[in-house]
C-alpha cells in the first residue's frame, strides 16, 4: 500500500521536527531550573532512544515488522505534546499526531499509534495493546546520566540526581525466558539505590504492567543485583 505510514515519513516530517527544535528552546527560556538538564531530555534524542527500544522489544519477541514499525513511530512522537504543557502531554501528543496526519489518511494503523501515544502516561492501567506496551517500555526505561548537563548541576532536585547517577542503562529482551530485563549501573557516590526507587517506582510498576501485556516478566537489576 503506497500510502502506508512509515517511520521515515514521520521522522522527516517538517512539523514534527519543528516541535523538537522548539521544545528545548521553550523550556530553557521559561524555566531557569531546566538549565540543569540537557535539552535532549525533551527533544529528539529521547524520542529516538524510546523508538529504538520499543521496536527492539517487539522484534525480539517475534511480532510482525509492521507492528514493530508502529511501535517505533508511536515512541518517536510520544512526547511532542510537551510543546504545549508537560501536564497532559500524552493526550496532546496523540491529538497533534492526528492533526499532522490528517483525516484523509485515518486508518487502523494511525489510530493504533494515537492510542499508544495517548495512554503512555496512564500508570493506573495496563497498556491496551502490545504496541502501546512497547512504547511504555521504550519511554520509561530511558534513564541515563547523559540527560544531565554538568556535574556541578546534579543537585537541582532528586529526579536530576537519580538520572545523573544512572551511568549505564540496558534493556535486554529474552524470548526464551519471556523476560524483559532492565539493567542499570548506578554510581552510589551520586545517589543511593533507595533514591532510585523513591523517584522511579511508579515507572518500574508501569514497565511490569506493560511486560505483562507482552506476556513477559519484567526484571530489574541494579549494579548486578536483582530487585525484581
Amino acid at each position: 500500500m503506497d500510502d502506508m505510514l512509515t517511520f521515515e515519513e514521520i521522522k522527516n516530517n517538517a512539523e514534527i521536527q519543528m516541535y523538537f527544535r522548539y521544545m528545548g528552546k521553550y523550556f530553557e527560556s521559561t524555566n531557569e531550573a531546566f538549565n540543569l538538564i540537557k535539552r535532549k531530555s525533551y527533544d529528539e534524542n529521547h524520542a529516538l532512544q524510546a523508538a529504538e527500544v520499543a521496536e527492539r522489544v517487539l522484534k525480539y519477541l517475534g511480532y510482525k515488522k509492521r507492528e514493530q514499525e508502529l511501535s517505533k513511530i508511536a515512541a518517536y512522537i510520544h512526547d511532542i505534546g510537551n510543546i504545549i504543557s508537560k501536564n497532559g502531554h500524552d493526550q496532546s501528543s496523540a491529538i497533534m499526531f492526528l492533526n499532522i496526519i490528517g483525516d484523509d489518511r485515518y486508518d487502523e494503523d494511525v489510530f493504533t499509534i494515537a492510542s499508544a501515544v495517548g495512554c503512555h502516561e496512564d500508570k493506573t492501567a495496563e497498556p491496551a495493546t502490545p504496541i502501546a506496551a512497547a512504547v511504555v517500555i521504550g519511554d520509561k526505561t530511558d534513564v541515563s546520566h547523559e540527560r544531565i548537563g554538568r556535574e556541578d548541576l546534579y543537585d537541582l532536585d532528586k529526579h536530576s540526581l537519580v538520572v545523573a547517577a544512572c551511568q549505564k542503562v540496558n534493556v535486554i529482551v529474552n524470548k526464551e525466558k519471556m523476560s524483559i530485563e532492565l539493567k542499570i549501573k548506578i554510581d552510589s557516590t551520586i545517589c543511593s539505590v533507595m533514591n532510585y526507587f523513591e523517584i522511579f517506582m511508579s515507572r518500574i510498576n508501569y514497565c511490569r504492567r506493560a511486560s505483562n501485556v507482552l506476556k513477559c516478566n519484567f526484571e530489574l537489576y541494579i549494579n548486578d543485583d536483582k530487585f525484581l
